[in-house]
């Protein structure tokens, strides 16, 4: 039992496989075998056999080729009817394996594949030496986008003995959508949370938004993109294809800006904070207040990468074959129908 159990497996995984090949087979070369089929067996007559004639068994009709079959004498199609047949059979075989080849490939990427790679990088600016009481922008700038996002979570950390949060501006930011804004200078810490809808933002990089620092106290402050900050595609998963997460230190110096310098940079600040207030092109669903260094809960948890529950390197060899199939007739449909592009 348990022999005829395995036999009944092997056999399985071998019809299985076998169809597999012979439906990509088709779906890369069917069309051409169709065309070519009348073309050879006009030039090699009698060495093509009737693919109709091939189901039945001898001594039985083959209403295509109108006659009986009979292999010892061959089965090749022998009038101009049949041959058109059995090129037209080809040829629908091979529209109905381009058809499965394109499903599969849905159905892979539904389920994930191919991964959309990890590829985007917060930054922080180079520059980071200021006088004490200077209040000093860090735009939260992502590069390296290589794939439409439509959301973006940037939390950041920083050490509040040395620095301070005085604002956190949505300016210029390439998202019209912001549902989140945390501002934690107790803990040294800040949210912004945010997107836009489909398509999406796709360029090499862009601004989310700008962080308004001051320095309280003389020393060295490491401002770092937290691991829990994410940047999702618009691939339909939601994929998180943040690749590194910057870090940089600012050094606040001994020396004080002047009284004129502060008022300066508080009436600037305050222009575009009311900027921001009345700016009718963004959609705002969190309640700004003007008290600095209140405390809220928030989640620093690490998200965990999903784990692959497929073999992974046959499901990557199957979404390769599908892809050079489908990019193949992309690209001679291309030439065909729009031979200029």
């Amino acid at each position: 039992m348990g022999v005829k159990i395995f036999k009944f497996i092997i056999n399985l995984v071998l019809f299985v496989v076998g169809s597999w090949v012979v439906v990509h087979i088709s779906a890369l070369f069917g069309v051409f075998i169709a065309f070519a089929y009348p073309i050879w067996q006009f030039i090699l007559p009698g060495q093509l056999p009737c693919l109709f004639c091939t189901i039945k068994e001898d001594g039985e009709y083959c209403t295509v080729c109108k006659r009986v079959v009979n292999r010892a004498e061959g089965i090749d199609p022998d009038t101009l009817k049949s041959i058109i047949l059995n090129s037209l059979l080809i040829l629908v075989f091979s529209l109905f394996s381009i058809g499965l080849v394109l499903a599969e490939q849905k159905i892979l990427s539904y389920l994930g594949y191919p991964p959309t790679p990890k590829t985007v990088t917060f930054i922080i600016p180079n520059k980071n030496q200021y006088p004490l009481g200077k209040i000093f922008p860090m735009k939260i700038e992502i590069a390296g986008i290589k794939t439409p996002i439509n959301a973006v979570q940037a939390d950041v950390g920083f050490n509040p003995e040395i620095l301070e949060v005085v604002n956190v501006s949505t300016v210029g930011s390439f998202a019209n959508i912001f549902i989140q804004k945390e501002i934690d200078n107790d803990n040294g810490y800040i949210r912004l949370t945010g997107g836009l809808p489909n398509p999406g933002y796709f360029s090499e990089r862009g601004d989310f938004g700008t962080v308004y620092f001051k320095g309280i106290t003389p020393g060295v402050s490491e401002v770092r993109f937290l691991e829990t900050s994410m940047v999702l595609a618009n691939d339909g998963r939601g994929t998180n294809v943040v690749k590194e997460f910057a870090f940089a230190s600012y050094l606040i110096l001994p020396d004080e800006i002047t009284e004129d310098e502060k008022q300066q940079q508080e009436v600037l600040l305050g222009a575009q904070v009311l900027g921001e207030q009345t700016d009718a092109t963004k959609m705002v669903f969190y309640e700004e207040s003007d008290v600095l260094g209140v405390q809220e809960e928030f989640d620093n948890s690490v998200p965990e990468e999903s784990k692959e529950t497929c073999p992974q390197l046959i499901l990557c060899f199957i979404e390769f074959i599908n892809n050079l199939i489908i990019n193949f007739w992309k690209s001679i449909l291309g030439i065909l129908f729009n031979p200029e592009a």
